[in-house]
């Protein structure tokens, strides 16, 4: 059944109060508060209603009502309001700015502690490629006369280096040499590609040093193998014990077994908004726009997630993708999170815009 404007006007009210307050709802506080010009027969005749109609819930200890899983759905799709952010908080995520885009893991761990300080919600990270990483280039740094440094530079700016020793004299034009060798083969190419002709004239290329090819190309690649898997990061568990629904002792470490238990069902959660994803952690999927998306706890199905509420947006940059989410009890302020994680996502696209944008000028003046 369609709701009537009356009782969307009502049922948001009610929601407002919730999420500000805790506290469950009645008509004697919406009369006062709630800005509705109605009688409070009226009032408790509409709430009634969406009682019935699956929309509120009445606490057994209280003459008031709380929203249901389905009115939250209903609040973040239809009822909500924009939330502007003040100037404060826009400049706390502004200051992520001074970031690179090449320090993608420095961006994803502060934005993390930006988002869970502004929320006074959990946060939850992931980065994944979007595809096989390649390695854009490789560079030596000698050590002594049997071993130096092999640095190297992923297509998504990841930089990893490895100590190689040899039982070979290496001098700078030893290193100079390994450096043209590999920037010359190995670099825009996955190992898939890496075929024995090409090694073979690369270790021809090599000369003397031909013995090394191998091991550099085992070391190399297998230092991006595990890129593309990333792993899931959770910032600001503690800002949960400030709201009175994990204030149960047992509820909150049975959400903390969860977040360790079900990891894995998080990391696919972000990384593939399937709703099987979803359902496994017992979450209600909405859709909020092409890059956000919201879920709902489902009430009834007795996990310890069916209290919370997470929206999370996905954010390109370049060869990777990141996600933001923000977790917090089924009550929490989606406004706020879905305004904070839009500019976020539209600093941290700038960001990678910016610096593409740069790395294309240095290209085209060389």
């Amino acid at each position: 059944m369609e709701l009537s404007d009356r009782k969307k006007r009502i049922l948001k009210s009610i929601i407002d109060a919730y999420i500000d307050s805790g506290e469950p709802v009645g008509s004697k506080f919406l009369t006062s508060y709630g800005n509705i010009s109605l009688s409070p027969a009226t009032i408790r005749n509409e709430m009634s209603e969406l009682e019935n109609m699956g929309y509120l819930d009445k606490p057994h200890t209280s003459a008031g009502r709380v929203p249901s899983s389905s009115a939250y759905r209903l609040y973040v799709d239809e009822l909500m309001e924009n939330y502007r952010l003040t100037m404060e908080e826009l400049n706390v995520i502004n200051e992520l700015m001074h970031f690179k885009a090449s320090e993608l893991d420095k961006i994803i761990t502060q934005a993390g502690k930006v988002m869970s300080e502004l929320t006074q919600c959990v946060t939850l990270s992931f980065t994944r490629e979007n595809g096989a990483d390649t390695i854009s280039r490789f560079d030596t740094v000698f050590v002594d006369e049997t071993s130096f440094l092999l640095v190297m530079i992923s297509g998504t700016k990841q930089v990893r280096s490895e100590h190689v020793k040899t039982e070979y004299y290496i001098n700078d034009e030893a290193l100079c040499a390994i450096r043209r060798v590999l920037n010359e083969n190995l670099t825009g190419i996955t190992l898939e590609n890496v075929t024995m002709p090409l090694i073979m004239k690369m270790e021809a290329e090599a000369g003397r040093l031909a013995p090394l090819i191998n091991p550099i190309i085992r070391i190399a690649f297998s230092c991006f193998e595990t890129e593309g898997d990333g792993s899931v990061k959770i910032s600001g568990l503690s800002n949960l014990l400030s709201y009175p629904e994990f204030s149960d002792v047992e509820k909150l470490r049975s959400l903390m077994d969860m977040f360790d238990k079900k990891k894995g069902y998080l990391k696919n959660l972000l990384s593939s908004p399937d709703p099987q994803n979803a359902e496994n952690l017992g979450l209600v999927p909405q859709d909020f726009g092409s890059d956000m998306k919201i879920y709902i706890g489902n009430e009834h199905d007795g996990t310890a997630f069916s209290d919370t509420g997470m929206v999370f947006c996905t954010v390109p940059m370049g060869n990777t993708q990141s996600v933001i989410g923000i977790l917090g009890p089924k009550r929490m302020d989606y406004r706020k999170a879905v305004s904070a994680l839009r500019v976020l996502a539209e600093n941290m696209e700038k960001t990678a815009g910016i610096e593409n944008n740069q790395n294309t000028e240095d290209i085209n003046e060389q």
